[in-house]
């Protein structure tokens, strides 16, 4: 009975409440019934308090990524900023490459149309090294090339005005461009805005207005069996690129848009809460995201199996250790169409869990948002316009088939932030199990210690034995009642 005792002795000084009323009073009688109730609810509290913090350290421990969003809508009207900073501005000719380059280059329409048939067992009967073939003298050649000299002229962008203020009169150092070619899957693109130089205001006085020529003359024959004609555009940031952006407004000739723009920013967690990696910044289609990732790899998949890829990454800076270079059409005739139809096929199989491609969520994203609409150009807005029209376009029809006109302003000055918080921290863990300690046992940080020493001296005592009465000490509360 010596445990017994001692623990007996230990409960009329602890501060855990309901421990003392298991050894009060007499032993017979009804007072046995009341310590036995006791008993009983103080061990089912006990139990009930284990199970409620093996919950909060499984929830700590074995699920971190519990998280909810924050949205942050609005700020303080004296934290208002003086401006905000223009999107970057890509604008993509859906007319690739122009006729008149197709009319001096003999052969080498005939090529990008089987080229453009996309099926790699017709590809990959093309014979370039008989001269015989028209064709052939372009098999060292590459997309960039064909798209880079082919492409849209400059002159077709007309004029960028940041309200009554042309772009190129804004930029204060000279050697900076306001806009500059960007060679990709899409053509030879427009990027307007490359360094995130230009700023606006919200409404109509800070708006940016951009002005286009389709040249419709110049449109090739593989252009004008497609349904639309005109432009994509996409709004984004000015540290990544169109061609890692799925999504575009396309924007037709004939008419004045209106894109109304709103900031987000979106910031996530990294491990262990969150599943982003902070490591990740850059790579070679600029600042990180999964869409810059995935076409990354694959470009990889291009370079493993041909050596090389459909057109090369913006930045192959960015990953010094791999040469990323552009297909000769040759090459990509030969054997990158197969490789990227391939991958393609695989990539698209919703039924397949893995790719291949490490692309774990970006931990800092910036998103432009735009609702897009439209009016027609006004007919006599069309006839002050003849005049100034390039050589071959002379009527107010053609200003009517050709002019394309955009208004790209600011809904409001505000940022709107998303944030990635961890709903299940250190502090929710000790709230839960403080919580149910204290509801149903009234323990605290110092019963626990007393608990922890009381069984440190009782096994010490009976295992070694203590001087005290009878040769043992019995480790009752006194002297150890931290409280």
């Amino acid at each position: 009975m010596g445990w017994f005792n001692d623990f007996k002795e230990f409960s009329d000084g602890t501060t855990a409440h309901g421990v003392k009323w298991i050894f009060h009073g007499s032993v017979h009688g009804s007072f046995k019934l009341i310590k036995t109730i006791f008993l009983i609810v103080w061990l089912g509290f006990i139990a009930y308090a284990l199970f409620t913090c093996c919950n909060a350290v499984n929830n700590y421990i074995n699920k971190p990524t519990g998280t909810k969003f924050q949205v942050i809508a609005e700020s303080p009207q004296k934290e208002k900023p003086a401006s905000i900073q223009f999107p970057t501005i890509s604008v993509c000719s859906h007319n690739q490459i122009r006729q008149s380059y197709f009319d001096e280059s003999d052969g080498l329409e005939e090529l990008w149309q089987t080229l453009d048939m996309w099926d790699p067992d017709v590809t990959e009967k093309l014979n370039f090294s008989d001269p015989n073939n028209s064709y052939s003298k372009y098999a060292d050649k590459t997309f960039e090339e064909v798209i880079e000299e082919g492409g849209p002229q400059n002159w077709t962008f007309l004029q960028c005005e940041n309200f009554i203020n042309l772009c190129q009169n804004i930029i204060p150092d000279p050697e900076v461009n306001f806009f500059k070619r960007e060679v990709s899957l899409s053509g030879n693109c427009f990027r307007i805005n490359p360094n995130g130089i230009l700023r606006g205001k919200g409404g109509d006085y800070g708006k940016m207005q951009l002005m286009f020529f389709a040249d419709l003359n110049e449109y090739s024959d593989m252009t004008r069996r497609e349904p639309q004609y005109g432009y994509t555009v996409v709004f984004h940031d000015h540290e990544s690129y169109s061609s890692t952006i799925p999504s575009g407004f396309w924007l037709s000739p004939g008419s004045i848009y209106k894109a109304d723009l709103s900031l987000s920013q979106e910031f996530r967690e990294g491990p262990p809460a969150g599943t982003c990696d902070p490591t990740r910044v850059n790579n070679t289609y600029g600042r990180y995201e999964e869409n810059s990732c995935i076409a990354q790899c694959r470009d990889d998949a291009l370079m493993k199996e041909c050596g090389c890829v459909h057109v090369a990454p913006p930045l192959p800076g960015n990953e010094p250790d791999k040469d990323y270079r552009g297909c000769t059409l040759e090459e990509w005739a030969s054997c990158g169409l197969r490789a990227y139809k391939n991958w393609v096929v695989k990539y698209s199989d919703v039924n397949r869990v893995s790719m291949g491609c490490n692309c774990p969520p970006t931990c800092f994203e910036t998103e432009y948002k735009a609702q897009i609409s439209s009016s027609s150009l006004s007919k006599f807005y069309a006839e002050q316009k003849v005049q100034r029209l390039p050589p071959g376009y002379n009527t107010t029809q053609d200003v009517m088939e050709n002019l394309l006109i955009i208004d790209i302003l600011f809904t409001s000055m505000q940022v709107s932030e998303i944030r990635e918080i961890v709903t299940y921290g250190w502090a929710n863990f000790l709230g839960d199990v403080g919580g149910v300690l204290g509801l149903f046992l009234g323990a605290s940080i110092f019963t626990i210690m007393e608990f922890i020493q009381f069984f440190i001296l009782a096994i010490w005592d009976t295992l070694c034995g203590l001087p005290g009465r009878g040769g043992k000490r019995t480790p009752s509360v006194e002297g150890m009642n931290l409280t």
